[in-house]
């Protein structure tokens, strides 16, 4: 981020440059951690006072640096200087961070209003002389100059103008803090697998090998820091864990209860308002935790022991009214991907906005600024500080949806925490993944504000230059969740050296202090006396007898004494309290009202709806598909008893779809719950107040939906035509889908976890559906379900609208319900065979239909829509109670998970040396470097490079006038510009640049990994194009790390090497290599470890080495990195550059991007690779000839300064002083000097390679038959550990079995029980939508994975990613069958006999399958989850429409009988299905389903009906009567089936052939739609 501007007065947000939005949109070409956005934009204006000489500027700039560092020292060590001094102190470093002579801001260029948003301006801290710098600290208000510090002053005299306080502060302090996790090194879990489950006793054998992996951990673990062992740092010591025979602590009390360990051990400390403390440790030492535990989020942790202080306030219940006050900022960046970044930022000012009575005048001693004016001002200056104008109308973006780059993000989490303006900051390495200066200059903000608004900042991070690093007051050491050292910073480095460390030379201080307990980085002093402490216990003890350990815990009980902590306490509670709108409750946290906080809720909702616009249309256009189907399928309904059940299917159907939609918000409730946690952890607003605005949001947009979608229906299908009986017919399908979508976002916001929401949405779906009153007759509803109905919705809604649409219609009577009927009968006696009819009459009278055949009424209408909406508020509440308990951000716990069995290899290990696996608090195995012993001796080779065959191809890599452009609103954009270099084996490139410069651009383009824009130029390998095996030889770790999940670190290795290793080696030489790799990686202790996803599973740096792992282990020609550090600490980092510095030395050639490098870890790199925005080339050469290619152009680098932070801020920040370093660059020797090394590297290595390897011309190293079968080995693995997966699908099928059995229990052979017959079954086909609920967002995810990394590395084909998929499923679903069959067939009392049972089970077998495919391939094109949830519903509504049951083949529309009926692989599901079962069966009316009438007299029944029998099915029940016939329609079930138009015995079996046609041809569009949506790599032409 190295676009921090400094030009010009605050803006308003709503003036900003276009030009560079475009771009960062754009730039990130799907791949958002795309650090290079923001290419194309302008030079920076320099004024004429900025000339000064260059070395002029160096020395006066560090001179100023070591000023204000040693004032702030001095101010430091007197705790009792006055305050004003601090401030003064405080603005002379931070002030004059941003402030520019006047000329510069009127400068020509229009620059005056238009904020330069150029990737240049950077840290101008180094762009003036001391004498000016003093100048603006001295007098930094008098309005000459805009920077931050002096905005800061001129608010805080506004408000004091209005009698406000400036600000205000809490001190926040901590005494004997200690936080409790649950398990320890002694807890070893094991991943749970399917076989756990079908056989738990085989969990018996497992735990006893638990038992001892976790007895080699603690003994590890305890004994620690013994060199022999090579633990490193180790060594937590007893007093960490429980552990048999301790006493345990009663409820209430303080301690470790069973089973659990300490997180953090006793910490005690102080940091005032005004003050800043750094915390630093190892990844998984707990600074995460400490941040969480002084923030107050405790939830996911077994227990909180000790006391936290907010002034003189402690306890949770004390902190809830002021909790907004004290905010933590995770290291995630958490964003709602299509909101606009200015967007985000004006929720968050809705949200932060003061009342009236506290916020600033317009004017001195004037009114309160509008709440509009005072949100426009802050965003301005936020936007401005951290150089995000540009973004302003950029989408914010996630890995699926195109927005800013990384840097800008993260830079975009910053803004949002600023705006909460609350006094206590608790930020968790907020500088990941920016660049050195941007880093530096957050810090620098937040200085400012420590300094000026007295605020009380803690600073988590792992890479802390000593820039930086000078900014603290104080810092805090954490090593294995022991504080070893916390204390004044300029006291820290000297407290170690006086231990016997030695600080490295132009090393970090930060990094010294977490490294003093590696065994095997620190440095002990020659001629030392006494032993140096090696475990954290050790070095705890001895800071705990230390003089400053006694000197902070003074200060810490004179605070707690101190009264005067209870006034500025009182003073700050007044603040936040006045601060706070009328109506906000006191008691809560919130600023905002309810009211306001729904209203700024609703904004965004539409923000996001419109920015989401493919999610938005397809709603709508799914809706009209639907409507426009359902009204051609039911078009015209007949006034005739034959049209009975059309209508009420019409009418089902209409109610059925808006529901079947809403079952996609269990979905929505699921993708920005994280947004929502961490906004309720910020205090912005209650979490039900997202759901009322969503409520209020869906009512037009639902209004507009179904308004179209029931005109049509209604009208197309002849429903009466009454408006008064339209607006009903509206007025129930509106309120019946606001109730629904109420209740299903209801079951998401229940569950944790969306596999077990799932689960139950989709059992409740079936629940409605089932007892809505239409496929169950509410006569026909068994006592022990019945009762479903009273809570039912839909059944309501049915009721109405059938009463509305039946009553006082006269229907006329038609076959084959008309009996007798035919030429010889006419005008004789008949009657209609239907419940409800009038013996001898031939006409029904609707409303006598309806309460005899479904008993319901017409007088119940309005009593209904009361129901109905009592519904929807009570499911609405419901909702708004569980969104209210979800946790906040920070909140959760995560553990790492072994494979079942997993570790007998370190057990043994363990046995001979002491070293075993350990679990660390974030899932984080281990903290100590894992240097292995005995190889400090060869720092040049990796351990088994030369005896283990660790070869590299002596390969040589050149790219010579590289261009890429992008379309971008309809114009090309240049995101590199004719940039050239090359990269030998042997030599590690560093590729560097600002953010947004185009690194990570040149990477993709480089390693062929881009898939959209123009590629122009020449990429050559060894002088020759590049061969098609370029993909897989070339390693490219990319920066997010894509694993699979349930794999463990050493399968994802052999994966790889399996599958991209050369064809030539055999298996056993390739897993053989897996070995060296783990060695060289150190992984042996987590090798067996689940990889999990971030936060549940490995840690942050020990993903990145699995990453690095998984390329080399492809024994790559070549291998790319692109910011493999980030989110490292500094040893971390050293540790990954150390081995890439070894890779090199091996022979292989190594490009990697880099961000933050210390000076010794840019000295660690042999090229160097600059490049500025627009992709443009500034250097090309020896790292080492650097600062003198600057000296030749009038700039020095300082020896003392890092070059790699200074070389960015010359070529792109303010030192740049207005020159063209690209065109510097071009016109000079050095770069003619390179071009010609480039040629002649082309030409010495073009005739290297005169015969190509053999597996040079294979796209794939291996086979297609090994690809096939390791992706489906992988597949079923992760089907059988994923055990959530499994067991939610299995559940889904039992409980629908079971609830569509006993709804339909023991099946009589009444009239009414053959439709019975063919609803049970059609109630089998509702199992799939909740299934494919679950299926798609696996399949999508694993989809992810392969396009993301695999795809792109040529590991395997998509075909083989398709057939692994589909196969691994197999087993499942056989299984998922069987669990339908047998709770459901017995209980509905269907025939056993094995001509009719075996063919249903067979189709139901095939059925499993055929939703599955069918499930998949919506998902193989869908472009995210939630897109395959909305398409759901109409593909299977369109399905479910037109299989025959609903309407029957002959009153199916004629447009679509031939070809649609024929073409629906549901149509043959059910014929197969129903042809066997009803086939046989012998029909018996009940009493009220008789034709009576009476035949002509004289004659018996059966005379008068013997013609009309045999030409017509059915049977007279009375034969010898001569009045009063009763007809029964049907004798036989066979004669049924013809109206289902399956008239012959074998068109069962014909049936079920071909749906196992159409199972083939589903998962024939499983690789269809994938290939379709695969697109191929670009390479340069």
């Amino acid at each position: 981020m190295s676009n921090i501007p400094i030009l010009g007065p605050p803006i308003d947000a709503t003036h900003h440059a276009t030009q560079g939005n475009k771009l960062s949109e754009e730039e990130n070409e799907n791949n958002v951690n795309n650090e290079d956005a923001n290419a194309e934009q302008s030079e920076p204006h320099v004024s004429p006072n900025q000339s000064t000489p260059a070395s002029e500027i160096t020395e006066n700039d560090n001179a100023t640096l070591t000023t204000t560092g040693s004032q702030r020292r001095q101010s430091d060590q007197s705790k009792d200087i006055a305050v004003d001094e601090r401030d003064r102190d405080g603005e002379r470093d931070s002030e004059s961070t941003v402030s520019v002579p006047e000329d510069a801001k009127t400068g020509s260029n229009g620059n005056a209003k238009r904020l330069d948003s150029s990737s240049s301006n950077e840290d101008d801290e180094r762009n003036h002389g001391d004498s000016q710098r003093r100048e603006v600290a001295e007098d930094g208000d008098d309005g000459d100059e805009w920077s931050y510090g002096s905005q800061l002053k001129a608010d805080q005299k506004l408000l004091e103008s209005r009698g406000l306080a400036a600000h205000h502060s809490l001190a926040l302090a901590y005494d004997h803090l200690s936080v409790r996790g649950q398990g320890g090194a002694d807890d070893v879990t094991y991943a749970p697998t399917v076989g756990g489950i079908i056989a738990p006793w085989t969990n018996r054998r497992y735990k006893k090998k638990a038992a001892k992996l976790a007895k080699a951990r603690v003994e590890a673990e305890e004994k620690g820091g013994s060199d022999d062992a090579g633990a490193g740092e180790s060594g937590r010591g007893e007093d960490m864990r429980w552990k048999e025979g301790d006493p345990i602590p009663k409820k209430g009390e303080e301690g470790l209860r069973k089973g659990e360990r300490y997180l953090l051990k006793d910490f005690n400390g102080l940091v005032k308002p005004g003050e800043m403390m750094l915390v630093v440790g190892r990844p998984g030492s707990g600074c995460t935790t400490f941040l969480k535990a002084l923030a107050g989020l405790h939830n996911g942790y077994a227990g909180i022991d000790g006391t936290i202080y907010y002034g003189d306030m402690s306890g949770d219940k004390a902190l809830n009214p002021y909790k907004a006050d004290v905010i933590f900022n995770s290291e995630e960046d958490i964003h709602d991907p299509n909101l606009l970044v200015g967007r985000t930022l004006d929720f968050a000012l809705r949200m932060n906005t003061p009342s009236p009575h506290a916020r600033l005048p317009e004017e001195d001693g004037g009114q309160p600024m509008s709440s509009e004016m005072y949100q426009d001002k802050t965003k301005g200056e936020l936007l401005k500080i951290f150089g995000l104008e540009h973004t302003h109308d950029t989408k914010v973006g996630d890995q699926y949806v195109r927005g800013v780059s990384g840097g800008e993000k993260k830079r975009v989490s910053i803004a949002e925490v600023l705006t909460t303006k609350a006094s206590v900051q608790l930020w968790d390495n907020a500088t990941r993944g920016l660049d050195a200066d941007t880093a530096l200059k957050f810090n620098k903000v937040i200085r400012t504000l420590t300094d000026i608004e007295r605020n009380t900042s803690v600073v988590s991070l792992y890479q802390a230059g000593n820039g930086i690093y000078n900014l603290f007051n104080k810092v805090t050491v954490i090593a294995e969740g022991r504080v070893i050292y916390y204390g004044p910073r300029e006291e820290a480095r000297k407290y170690f050296e006086d231990l016997g460390f030695v600080h490295p030379d132009g090393g970090n201080t930060a990094d010294f202090l977490t490294s003093v307990t590696a065994t095997n980085e620190r440095v002990i002093k020659e001629g030392h006396n006494g032993k140096a402490p090696t475990s954290p216990a050790e070095f705890s003890k001895m800071y705990e007898k230390s003089d400053i350990a006694k000197k902070m815990r003074q200060e810490l009980d004179e605070h707690l004494k101190n009264d005067q902590k209870s006034q500025e306490t009182r003073d700050t509670q007044d603040a936040l309290q006045k601060e706070k709108h009328r109506l906000a409750p006191k008691k809560r946290s919130e600023k905002v009202d309810y009211f306001t906080q729904v209203r700024a809720a609703l904004i965004r909702d539409y923000q996001m709806r419109w920015g989401d616009q493919w999610t938005l249309w397809a709603r709508q256009a799914t809706t009209l598909i639907q409507a426009l189907l359902v009204g051609s399928l039911f078009y015209s309904v007949s006034d005739t008893t034959g049209g009975l059940l059309l209508r009420g299917g019409a009418i089902f159907l209409t109610l059925l779809y808006p529901s079947l939609i809403s079952l996609s918000e269990t979905t929505a409730a699921f993708s920005g719950r994280a947004v929502l946690a961490k906004h309720k952890a910020f205090s912005l607003y209650r979490p039900s107040a997202v759901l009322v605005a969503q409520t209020i949001g869906d009512l037009p947009i639902f209004l507009g939906q179904l308004i179209i979608f029931t005109l049509i229906i209604y009208f197309m299908v002849g429903l009466k035509v009454d408006p008064g009986l339209y607006f009903i017919f509206l007025l129930f399908t509106y309120i019946t889908t606001l109730c629904t979508t109420a209740f299903f976002r209801f079951i998401g916001y229940s569950f944790g976890t969306f596999n077990n929401a799932s689960k139950v949405s989709g059992l409740m779906f079936s629940i409605l559906v089932t007892y809505a009153g239409y496929i169950i007759y509410t006569p026909s509803m068994k006592p022990w379900f019945s009762w479903i109905r009273w809570i039912d919705p839909v059944y309501y809604s049915f009721e109405a609208l059938m009463s509305n649409e039946l009553a006082g219609e006269q229907l006329q009577c038609i076959q084959p319900q008309l009996v007798p009927y035919g030429q010889n009968y006419m005008g004789t006696p008949a009657g209609c065979a239907i419940a409800g009819a009038q013996p001898g009459s031939t006409t029904l009278d609707g409303q006598a239909w309806l309460n005899t055949a479904l008993d319901m009424y017409k007088s119940h209408v309005w009593r209904n829509f009361g129901i109905v909406v009592a519904l929807w508020i009570f499911f609405l509440g419901l909702a708004m109670i569980t969104i209210e308990r979800l946790p906040a951000a920070g909140s959760n716990k995560a553990i790492l998970l072994y494979k079942r069995g997993g570790g007998g290899k370190f057990i043994r290990a363990s046995n001979q040396n002491g070293n075993a696996p350990r679990d660390e608090e974030q899932g984080n195995s281990e903290m100590q470097t894992n240097e292995k012993p005995g190889k400090k001796g060869d720092k040049d080779k990796p351990e088994g490079v030369a005896d283990e065959g660790m070869t590299f191809g002596n390969s040589t890599f050149t790219w010579k006038n590289l261009t890429y452009k992008v379309h971008n609103h309809g114009k090309d954009l240049t995101l590199l510009d004719d940039v050239f270099g090359y990269c030998k084996a042997g030599t590690l490139t560093a590729l560097m640049g600002s953010s947004g410069a185009g690194k990570t651009t040149l990477m993709d383009v480089l390693a062929a990994r881009k898939t959209e824009g123009e590629i122009h130029g020449e990429v050559l390998m060894n002088g020759q194009a590049l061969p098609v095996s370029f993909q897989r030889t070339t390693g490219y770790c990319e920066q997010v790390d894509v694993h699979l999940p349930q794999a463990t670190v050493r399968e994802a290795l052999e994966f790889s090497a399996l599958l991209r290793q050369p064809r030539s080696l055999s298996d056993k030489e390739k897993l053989a290599y897996v070995d060296v790799i783990i060695d060289l990686l150190e992984l042996h202790d987590i090798e067996d470890a689940m990889i999990g996803t971030p936060g549940a599973g490995l840690g942050v740096e020990q993903r990145k080495r699995l990453t690095i792992g998984v390329e080399l282990v492809s024994k790559p020609s070549l291998l790319f990195l692109d910011e493999p550090t980030s989110g490292l600490d500094g040893q971390s980092s050293f540790l990954i550059v150390s081995f890439l510095r070894k890779l090199a030395a091996a022979g292989q050639a190594v490009l990697c991007t880099i961000h933050q490098p210390s000076a010794s870890l840019f000295a660690q790199f042999d090229l160097l690779l600059l490049l500025k925005a627009g992709g443009k080339m500034v250097y090309f050469g020896e790292v080492d000839n650097l600062s003198d290619y600057f000296s030749k152009h009038d700039i020095k680098i300082p020896k003392e300064v890092n070059p790699a932070e200074r070389m960015i801020d010359i070529v792109s920040g303010d030192l740049s002083k207005g020159k063209d370093w690209a065109k510097i660059w071009s016109e000079s020797e050095e770069c003619k000097a390179r071009m010609k090394d480039l040629e002649d590297l082309k030409k010495d290595t073009s005739g290297k390679r005169e015969h190509p390897e053999e597996d040079d011309k294979y796209e794939y190293a291996s086979t297609t038959g090994t690809q096939l079968k390791l992706v489906t080995k992988r597949a079923s693995i992760q089907l059988w550990r994923d055990t959530e997966y499994v067991t939610n699908k299995v559940a889904l099928h039992i409980g629908s079995a079971l609830f569509n059995g006993f709804s339909f229990w023991m099946i009589g052979n009444k009239y009414a029980d053959l439709q019975n017959r063919i609803f049970t079954i059609f109630q089998f086909i509702f199992v799939a939508p909740g299934v494919i609920a679950q299926t798609q967002p696996k399949f999508i995810a694993n989809r992810d994975i392969f396009e993301a990394r695999e795809k792109k590395a040529k590991l395997y084909s998509w075909q083989a990613f398709c057939f692994g998929e589909i196969v691994a499923e197999i087993p499942y679903l056989l299984v998922c069958a069987l669990l339908y069959f047998a709770p459901w067939y017995p209980v509905v009392g269907f025939s056993f006999k094995p001509s009719v049972a075996g063919p249903v089970y067979l189709q139901m077998t095939l059925y499993e399958f055929l939703y599955t495919g069918i499930g998949q391939f919506v998902a193989a094109y869908a472009p995210n989850a939630v897109f395959a949830a909305l398409v759901n519903p109409l593909l299977i509504g369109v399905l479910v429409s037109f299989c025959g049951v609903l309407v029957p083949y002959p009153q199916i529309t004629a447009f679509w009988r031939y070809w649609i009926y024929y073409l629906n692989p549901f149509n043959y599901l059910i014929g197969g299905l129903v042809s066997r079962i009803m086939w046989d069966v012998g029909v018996q009316c009940a009493e009220q389903e008789f034709g009576l009438f009476d035949p002509p007299s004289g004659q018996t029944c059966s005379a008068y009906m013997q013609d009309f029998l045999s030409q017509n099915p059915g049977y007279i029940d009375n034969p010898d009567s001569t009045s009063q016939c009763r007809y029964c329609p049907y004798s036989k079930g066979n004669e049924y089936l013809q109206s289902l138009n399956l008239g012959d015995k074998v068109d069962g079996w014909r049936d079920i052939a071909i749906t196992a046609l159409f199972v083939l041809s589903s998962y024939g569009f499983v690789f269809l739609l994938l290939k379709l949506r695969s697109k191929a790599s670009k390479k340069a032409s």
